[in-house]
Protein backbone atom coordinates (compact mmCIF):
# COMPACT_ATOMS: atom_id res chain seq x y z
CA UNK A 1 0.00 0.00 0.00
CA UNK A 2 1.53 3.45 -1.12
CA UNK A 3 2.00 5.53 1.59
CA UNK A 4 4.55 8.06 0.20
CA UNK A 5 3.52 9.85 -2.77
CA UNK A 6 6.61 11.90 -4.53
CA UNK A 7 6.08 14.46 -7.56
CA UNK A 8 9.20 14.86 -9.52
CA UNK A 9 9.62 17.14 -12.62
CA UNK A 10 11.81 15.04 -14.80
CA UNK A 11 12.61 10.97 -13.93
CA UNK A 12 16.09 11.21 -12.96
CA UNK A 13 15.65 13.30 -9.96
CA UNK A 14 12.59 11.44 -9.42
CA UNK A 15 14.67 8.21 -9.42
CA UNK A 16 17.48 9.68 -7.29
CA UNK A 17 14.70 10.34 -4.34
CA UNK A 18 13.35 6.70 -4.60
CA UNK A 19 16.94 5.32 -4.49
CA UNK A 20 17.08 7.50 -0.87
CA UNK A 21 13.64 6.00 0.33
CA UNK A 22 14.85 2.29 -1.07
CA UNK A 23 17.51 2.72 1.64
CA UNK A 24 14.65 2.78 4.03
CA UNK A 25 14.01 -0.44 2.91
CA UNK A 26 10.75 0.99 1.10
CA UNK A 27 9.28 -1.00 -2.13
CA UNK A 28 9.79 1.82 -4.71
CA UNK A 29 7.99 2.36 -7.86
CA UNK A 30 9.37 5.29 -10.37
CA UNK A 31 6.32 6.13 -12.89
CA UNK A 32 6.58 8.73 -15.88
CA UNK A 33 2.64 8.92 -16.94
CA UNK A 34 -0.90 7.89 -16.15
CA UNK A 35 -0.83 4.66 -17.38
CA UNK A 36 1.80 3.18 -14.94
CA UNK A 37 -0.47 4.61 -12.50
CA UNK A 38 -3.35 2.86 -13.71
CA UNK A 39 -1.99 -0.38 -15.33
CA UNK A 40 1.01 -1.14 -12.54
CA UNK A 41 0.31 -2.51 -9.21
CA UNK A 42 1.03 0.15 -7.17
CA UNK A 43 -0.40 -1.82 -4.08
CA UNK A 44 2.70 -3.92 -3.88
CA UNK A 45 4.64 -0.13 -3.53
CA UNK A 46 5.50 1.76 -0.15
CA UNK A 47 6.76 4.64 -2.43
CA UNK A 48 5.73 6.17 -5.81
CA UNK A 49 7.20 8.52 -7.29
CA UNK A 50 5.91 10.18 -10.13
CA UNK A 51 7.71 12.07 -12.79
CA UNK A 52 5.47 15.23 -15.00
CA UNK A 53 8.47 16.02 -16.88
CA UNK A 54 7.78 19.27 -16.29
CA UNK A 55 10.81 20.94 -16.23
CA UNK A 56 11.30 23.21 -19.59
CA UNK A 57 7.26 24.15 -19.51
CA UNK A 58 6.08 27.36 -18.79
CA UNK A 59 4.66 27.88 -14.65
CA UNK A 60 1.29 27.56 -16.13
CA UNK A 61 2.34 24.04 -18.03
CA UNK A 62 3.96 22.80 -15.07
CA UNK A 63 1.08 23.70 -12.69
CA UNK A 64 -1.58 22.03 -14.80
CA UNK A 65 0.50 18.83 -14.86
CA UNK A 66 1.55 17.97 -11.29
CA UNK A 67 -2.09 18.92 -10.16
CA UNK A 68 -3.19 16.49 -12.18
CA UNK A 69 -0.96 13.92 -11.50
CA UNK A 70 -1.73 15.17 -7.45
CA UNK A 71 -5.50 14.56 -7.87
CA UNK A 72 -4.17 11.28 -9.38
CA UNK A 73 -1.92 10.09 -6.73
CA UNK A 74 -4.20 11.15 -3.58
CA UNK A 75 -5.05 8.86 -1.25
CA UNK A 76 -6.27 8.84 2.81
CA UNK A 77 -3.73 6.30 2.78
CA UNK A 78 -0.61 8.71 1.62
CA UNK A 79 1.48 9.45 4.86
CA UNK A 80 3.50 11.53 3.30
CA UNK A 81 3.19 13.50 0.25
CA UNK A 82 6.60 15.47 -1.20
CA UNK A 83 7.56 17.23 -4.12
CA UNK A 84 10.65 17.07 -5.42
CA UNK A 85 12.78 19.85 -6.34
CA UNK A 86 15.86 20.77 -8.11
CA UNK A 87 19.28 21.23 -5.91
CA UNK A 88 20.03 24.05 -8.59
CA UNK A 89 16.41 25.40 -7.89
CA UNK A 90 15.92 24.93 -11.85
CA UNK A 91 12.32 24.13 -13.17
CA UNK A 92 9.19 25.72 -11.39
CA UNK A 93 9.31 25.42 -8.11
CA UNK A 94 7.17 27.46 -6.64
CA UNK A 95 4.32 27.43 -9.42
CA UNK A 96 4.40 23.07 -9.00
CA UNK A 97 4.78 23.50 -5.17
CA UNK A 98 1.27 25.23 -5.28
CA UNK A 99 -0.31 22.91 -7.22
CA UNK A 100 0.12 19.80 -5.02
CA UNK A 101 -1.10 21.98 -2.15
CA UNK A 102 -3.81 23.45 -4.24
CA UNK A 103 -4.37 19.78 -5.58
CA UNK A 104 -4.63 18.02 -1.81
CA UNK A 105 -7.60 21.05 -0.84
CA UNK A 106 -6.48 21.05 2.68
CA UNK A 107 -6.53 25.22 2.85
CA UNK A 108 -4.03 24.99 6.44
CA UNK A 109 -1.71 22.63 4.82
CA UNK A 110 1.74 23.82 4.76
CA UNK A 111 5.11 23.60 2.06
CA UNK A 112 8.12 22.77 4.09
CA UNK A 113 11.00 23.79 2.06
CA UNK A 114 14.30 22.51 2.80
CA UNK A 115 16.54 23.44 -0.40
CA UNK A 116 19.51 21.37 0.85
CA UNK A 117 21.71 18.22 -0.15
CA UNK A 118 24.28 18.36 2.54
CA UNK A 119 25.97 15.27 0.38
CA UNK A 120 26.68 17.59 -2.82
CA UNK A 121 27.91 20.65 -0.43
CA UNK A 122 24.41 22.47 -0.87
CA UNK A 123 23.07 24.31 1.53
CA UNK A 124 20.13 27.14 2.42
CA UNK A 125 21.66 29.52 4.91
CA UNK A 126 20.15 32.65 5.94
CA UNK A 127 17.48 31.95 3.08
CA UNK A 128 20.71 31.73 0.17
CA UNK A 129 21.33 28.64 -1.72
CA UNK A 130 25.10 28.17 -1.56
CA UNK A 131 26.94 25.49 -3.31
CA UNK A 132 30.15 24.03 -1.84
CA UNK A 133 30.18 27.80 0.26
CA UNK A 134 29.80 29.93 -3.11
CA UNK A 135 26.90 31.26 -4.38
CA UNK A 136 24.14 29.53 -6.53
CA UNK A 137 24.68 32.06 -8.81
CA UNK A 138 28.17 32.21 -8.88
CA UNK A 139 28.34 28.33 -8.81
CA UNK A 140 26.14 27.23 -11.73
CA UNK A 141 25.11 28.94 -14.88
CA UNK A 142 21.59 28.67 -16.57
CA UNK A 143 19.64 28.96 -13.42
CA UNK A 144 15.61 28.98 -14.26
CA UNK A 145 13.61 29.86 -11.50
CA UNK A 146 16.02 31.91 -9.21
CA UNK A 147 16.98 33.97 -12.08
CA UNK A 148 13.72 36.69 -11.09
CA UNK A 149 14.89 36.74 -7.64
CA UNK A 150 17.84 39.63 -7.90
CA UNK A 151 19.44 38.95 -4.47
CA UNK A 152 19.40 35.14 -4.83
CA UNK A 153 17.73 34.04 -1.83
CA UNK A 154 15.06 31.33 -1.81
CA UNK A 155 12.56 32.85 0.44
CA UNK A 156 12.82 36.02 -1.61
CA UNK A 157 11.68 33.71 -5.00
CA UNK A 158 8.64 32.49 -3.07
CA UNK A 159 7.94 35.57 -2.15
CA UNK A 160 8.25 36.83 -5.57
CA UNK A 161 6.19 34.18 -7.34
CA UNK A 162 4.47 31.98 -4.55
CA UNK A 163 0.51 32.89 -4.90
CA UNK A 164 0.27 32.31 -0.90
CA UNK A 165 2.02 33.36 2.09
CA UNK A 166 5.64 32.50 2.73
CA UNK A 167 8.59 33.04 5.41
CA UNK A 168 11.49 31.43 6.07
CA UNK A 169 13.21 30.07 9.47
CA UNK A 170 17.15 30.66 10.09
CA UNK A 171 20.20 28.92 11.67
CA UNK A 172 19.66 30.98 14.86
CA UNK A 173 15.86 29.94 15.72
CA UNK A 174 17.36 26.31 15.17
CA UNK A 175 19.32 26.92 18.25
CA UNK A 176 16.55 27.27 20.44
CA UNK A 177 15.54 23.76 20.33
CA UNK A 178 13.13 21.70 18.38
CA UNK A 179 10.66 22.49 20.97
CA UNK A 180 10.76 26.45 20.25
CA UNK A 181 10.85 25.87 16.28
CA UNK A 182 8.27 23.31 16.45
CA UNK A 183 5.98 25.68 18.04
CA UNK A 184 6.95 28.33 15.48
CA UNK A 185 5.71 26.38 13.03
CA UNK A 186 2.70 25.56 14.24
CA UNK A 187 2.31 29.33 14.90
CA UNK A 188 3.26 30.00 11.23
CA UNK A 189 0.64 27.85 10.20
CA UNK A 190 -1.76 29.24 12.32
CA UNK A 191 -1.08 32.31 10.93
CA UNK A 192 -2.00 31.40 7.04
CA UNK A 193 1.75 30.95 6.11
CA UNK A 194 1.15 28.26 3.39
CA UNK A 195 5.40 27.77 2.56
CA UNK A 196 7.92 27.91 5.31
CA UNK A 197 11.74 28.21 3.44
CA UNK A 198 14.17 26.16 6.36
CA UNK A 199 17.63 26.99 6.78
CA UNK A 200 19.55 24.00 6.47
CA UNK A 201 23.38 23.18 6.59
CA UNK A 202 23.31 19.26 6.76
CA UNK A 203 22.09 15.88 7.87
CA UNK A 204 22.02 17.33 11.48
CA UNK A 205 19.27 20.51 10.79
CA UNK A 206 17.25 18.15 8.36
CA UNK A 207 16.66 15.60 11.66
CA UNK A 208 15.94 18.24 13.14
CA UNK A 209 13.78 20.38 10.81
CA UNK A 210 11.79 16.54 10.74
CA UNK A 211 11.14 16.52 14.26
CA UNK A 212 10.16 19.74 14.36
CA UNK A 213 7.33 19.00 12.05
CA UNK A 214 6.47 15.65 13.13
CA UNK A 215 5.84 17.37 17.10
CA UNK A 216 3.86 20.32 15.80
CA UNK A 217 1.13 18.45 13.80
CA UNK A 218 0.47 20.68 11.47
CA UNK A 219 -0.60 19.13 7.65
CA UNK A 220 2.30 19.42 5.35
CA UNK A 221 4.30 18.37 2.11
CA UNK A 222 7.75 18.32 2.08
CA UNK A 223 9.51 20.29 -0.82
CA UNK A 224 13.45 19.34 -1.48
CA UNK A 225 16.12 17.83 -3.44
CA UNK A 226 15.28 14.57 -1.74
CA UNK A 227 17.43 13.75 1.99
CA UNK A 228 14.03 14.81 3.81
CA UNK A 229 11.90 13.33 2.11
CA UNK A 230 14.04 10.45 2.81
CA UNK A 231 13.97 11.70 6.48
CA UNK A 232 10.33 12.45 7.03
CA UNK A 233 9.90 9.13 4.98
CA UNK A 234 11.92 7.18 7.58
CA UNK A 235 9.68 8.86 10.96
CA UNK A 236 6.15 8.91 9.18
CA UNK A 237 5.91 5.61 7.83
CA UNK A 238 6.53 3.34 10.69
CA UNK A 239 3.81 2.92 13.35
CA UNK A 240 3.86 4.84 16.88
CA UNK A 241 4.78 1.60 18.87
CA UNK A 242 7.98 1.52 16.26
CA UNK A 243 8.75 5.37 16.83
CA UNK A 244 8.67 4.79 20.46
CA UNK A 245 11.48 1.78 19.98
CA UNK A 246 13.67 3.50 17.70
CA UNK A 247 13.05 6.45 20.16
CA UNK A 248 14.52 4.37 23.17
CA UNK A 249 17.29 2.75 21.05
CA UNK A 250 20.80 3.72 21.65
CA UNK A 251 24.33 3.74 19.14
CA UNK A 252 27.17 3.59 21.40
CA UNK A 253 30.87 4.01 19.53
CA UNK A 254 34.33 3.99 20.38
CA UNK A 255 37.64 6.08 18.78
CA UNK A 256 40.46 5.38 20.87
CA UNK A 257 43.00 6.08 18.16
CA UNK A 258 45.10 9.77 18.05
CA UNK A 259 45.44 10.52 14.11
CA UNK A 260 44.67 13.53 12.56
CA UNK A 261 42.31 11.96 10.26
CA UNK A 262 40.26 10.34 12.90
CA UNK A 263 40.42 14.06 14.63
CA UNK A 264 38.57 15.27 11.65
CA UNK A 265 36.00 12.95 11.30
CA UNK A 266 35.52 12.72 15.30
CA UNK A 267 34.85 16.70 14.44
CA UNK A 268 32.58 16.22 11.67
CA UNK A 269 30.73 14.29 13.60
CA UNK A 270 30.34 16.58 16.33
CA UNK A 271 29.35 19.19 13.83
CA UNK A 272 26.56 17.09 12.46
CA UNK A 273 24.69 15.10 15.08
CA UNK A 274 23.65 15.34 18.59
CA UNK A 275 26.36 13.22 19.99
CA UNK A 276 27.42 12.74 23.84
CA UNK A 277 31.12 12.32 23.85
CA UNK A 278 32.85 11.28 27.20
CA UNK A 279 36.55 11.49 27.13
CA UNK A 280 38.74 8.30 27.99
CA UNK A 281 42.63 9.14 29.60
CA UNK A 282 44.84 6.81 27.41
CA UNK A 283 47.87 7.74 29.43
CA UNK A 284 45.64 5.97 32.67
CA UNK A 285 45.12 3.06 30.81
CA UNK A 286 48.86 2.02 30.63
CA UNK A 287 50.21 2.30 34.35
CA UNK A 288 48.99 0.99 37.46
CA UNK A 289 46.54 -1.51 37.28
CA UNK A 290 44.53 0.60 40.18
CA UNK A 291 44.18 3.81 38.48
CA UNK A 292 43.91 2.15 35.19
CA UNK A 293 40.35 0.41 36.80
CA UNK A 294 39.31 3.63 37.93
CA UNK A 295 39.65 4.99 35.10
CA UNK A 296 37.43 2.60 33.14
CA UNK A 297 35.08 2.57 36.00
CA UNK A 298 34.38 6.65 35.61
CA UNK A 299 33.66 6.67 32.39
CA UNK A 300 31.39 3.61 32.24
CA UNK A 301 29.73 5.36 35.17
CA UNK A 302 29.38 8.59 33.49
CA UNK A 303 27.60 7.05 30.31
CA UNK A 304 25.53 5.42 32.34
CA UNK A 305 24.51 8.81 34.41
CA UNK A 306 24.30 10.97 30.72
CA UNK A 307 22.88 8.45 28.06
CA UNK A 308 19.44 8.67 29.09
CA UNK A 309 19.45 12.38 27.51
CA UNK A 310 20.68 11.61 23.97
CA UNK A 311 20.47 8.40 21.17
CA UNK A 312 24.30 8.51 20.30
CA UNK A 313 27.56 8.17 22.73
CA UNK A 314 30.95 7.61 21.72
CA UNK A 315 34.06 7.56 24.30
CA UNK A 316 37.09 9.20 22.35
CA UNK A 317 40.75 9.53 23.68
CA UNK A 318 42.03 12.52 24.95
CA UNK A 319 45.16 12.08 22.50
CA UNK A 320 42.40 12.01 19.25
CA UNK A 321 44.37 14.71 16.64
CA UNK A 322 47.75 14.73 18.98
CA UNK A 323 49.98 17.27 18.03
CA UNK A 324 53.83 16.37 17.65
CA UNK A 325 54.68 17.80 21.23
CA UNK A 326 51.35 15.87 22.50
CA UNK A 327 53.37 12.44 20.55
CA UNK A 328 56.52 13.06 22.79
CA UNK A 329 55.01 13.89 25.90
CA UNK A 330 53.61 10.30 25.12
CA UNK A 331 56.56 8.43 24.37
CA UNK A 332 58.29 10.31 27.75
CA UNK A 333 55.33 8.18 29.59
CA UNK A 334 56.33 5.04 27.95
CA UNK A 335 59.73 5.48 29.11
CA UNK A 336 58.68 6.17 32.58
CA UNK A 337 55.93 2.75 32.50
CA UNK A 338 58.62 0.57 30.57
CA UNK A 339 56.41 0.25 27.76
CA UNK A 340 56.33 -0.10 24.28
CA UNK A 341 54.44 1.48 21.60
CA UNK A 342 52.90 -1.88 21.35
CA UNK A 343 52.69 -2.81 24.55
CA UNK A 344 50.26 0.41 25.49
CA UNK A 345 48.17 -0.07 22.28
CA UNK A 346 47.13 -3.59 23.66
CA UNK A 347 46.22 -1.82 27.12
CA UNK A 348 44.50 1.00 25.92
CA UNK A 349 42.52 -0.96 23.35
CA UNK A 350 41.61 -3.81 26.32
CA UNK A 351 40.46 -0.76 28.37
CA UNK A 352 38.15 0.25 25.68
CA UNK A 353 36.85 -3.30 25.11
CA UNK A 354 36.16 -3.60 28.73
CA UNK A 355 34.09 -0.12 28.38
CA UNK A 356 32.16 -1.59 25.61
CA UNK A 357 31.30 -4.63 27.44
CA UNK A 358 30.55 -3.03 30.86
CA UNK A 359 28.25 -0.30 29.10
CA UNK A 360 26.78 -2.97 27.14
CA UNK A 361 25.65 -5.11 29.79
CA UNK A 362 24.60 -1.83 32.21
CA UNK A 363 22.00 -1.03 28.41
CA UNK A 364 19.68 -3.04 26.98
CA UNK A 365 18.93 -0.55 24.81
CA UNK A 366 21.51 -0.65 23.10
CA UNK A 367 21.59 -1.96 19.30
CA UNK A 368 24.45 -1.10 17.81
CA UNK A 369 28.14 0.30 18.32
CA UNK A 370 31.07 1.59 15.89
CA UNK A 371 34.16 0.72 16.23
CA UNK A 372 37.42 2.57 14.54
CA UNK A 373 40.58 0.37 14.35
CA UNK A 374 41.52 -3.32 13.95
CA UNK A 375 43.02 -3.70 17.46
CA UNK A 376 39.46 -1.94 19.20
CA UNK A 377 37.25 -4.16 17.23
CA UNK A 378 39.40 -7.13 17.77
CA UNK A 379 39.10 -6.09 21.61
CA UNK A 380 35.27 -5.52 21.75
CA UNK A 381 34.82 -8.98 20.36
CA UNK A 382 37.07 -10.81 22.95
CA UNK A 383 35.27 -8.89 25.68
CA UNK A 384 31.92 -9.69 24.18
CA UNK A 385 33.14 -13.45 23.59
CA UNK A 386 32.26 -12.94 20.30
CA UNK A 387 33.91 -15.28 17.58
CA UNK A 388 33.65 -12.37 15.14
CA UNK A 389 31.41 -10.77 12.78
CA UNK A 390 28.54 -11.71 9.79
CA UNK A 391 29.11 -9.01 7.18
CA UNK A 392 25.90 -7.57 6.10
CA UNK A 393 26.88 -5.19 4.04
CA UNK A 394 29.57 -2.07 3.06
CA UNK A 395 29.11 1.74 4.35
CA UNK A 396 31.66 2.94 2.27
CA UNK A 397 35.30 2.04 1.47
CA UNK A 398 37.09 0.40 4.37
CA UNK A 399 34.04 0.54 6.71
CA UNK A 400 31.70 -3.00 6.83
CA UNK A 401 27.92 -3.19 8.28
CA UNK A 402 27.61 -6.22 10.41
CA UNK A 403 26.13 -8.28 13.36
CA UNK A 404 28.28 -9.62 16.41
CA UNK A 405 28.36 -13.68 16.27
CA UNK A 406 27.76 -15.73 19.46
CA UNK A 407 28.50 -14.29 22.76
CA UNK A 408 26.78 -11.78 24.81
CA UNK A 409 25.79 -9.49 22.14
CA UNK A 410 24.99 -12.32 19.66
CA UNK A 411 22.86 -10.53 16.95
CA UNK A 412 24.13 -6.95 17.83
CA UNK A 413 24.52 -4.52 15.03
CA UNK A 414 28.14 -3.09 14.51
CA UNK A 415 29.83 -0.76 11.90
CA UNK A 416 33.75 -1.18 11.93
CA UNK A 417 36.43 0.79 10.24
CA UNK A 418 39.78 0.99 9.55
CA UNK A 419 41.43 3.79 10.55
CA UNK A 420 42.88 4.63 7.22
CA UNK A 421 39.60 5.57 6.35
CA UNK A 422 40.09 8.69 4.25
CA UNK A 423 36.99 10.60 4.31
CA UNK A 424 36.68 13.14 7.17
CA UNK A 425 32.71 12.25 6.63
CA UNK A 426 33.10 7.85 7.62
CA UNK A 427 31.76 8.64 11.08
CA UNK A 428 29.19 10.59 10.15
CA UNK A 429 28.08 8.22 7.50
CA UNK A 430 28.39 5.23 9.30
CA UNK A 431 26.16 6.69 12.17
CA UNK A 432 23.61 8.18 9.40
CA UNK A 433 23.86 4.16 8.06
CA UNK A 434 22.87 2.94 11.55
CA UNK A 435 19.74 4.86 12.05
CA UNK A 436 18.42 3.74 8.33
CA UNK A 437 18.83 0.07 9.36
CA UNK A 438 17.60 0.36 12.73
CA UNK A 439 14.73 3.04 12.06
CA UNK A 440 12.98 0.88 9.16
Amino acid sequence: MVQCVVIADEITGGSSVGAMLEKNRCKVCSLINNKGIKECDTDKYDCLVYSTNSRHLSPEQSYQMVYYAARLLKSSNVKLYAKRIDPAMRGNTCAETQALLDALEDKDRMAIVVPAFPVLKRANVGGYMLVNGRSLQKAIVDIDDLGPAESGRVADLFTEKFHYKAEAIHLKDYQKGMLYLSSKIKKMAEEGVRAVIMDCISQEEINLIADAVIASEVKFIAVDPGPFTATMARKVMRSSEKQSQVHNCKIFGMIGGSSPLLAAQVETLRLEEDVLFVTVHNSLLIGDEQVRFSEISRVVDEIAARFDSCQICFIVSEDVGATAQSYAEYELLLHKENRTWEEALDLVSTAYGQIAQQVLEKRGDIQAVYSAGAEFTLALCRDLKSVGLRILGQVMPLTAYGEFIDGECSGLKCITSATSAPDVHTITESIQYLKRKLEV
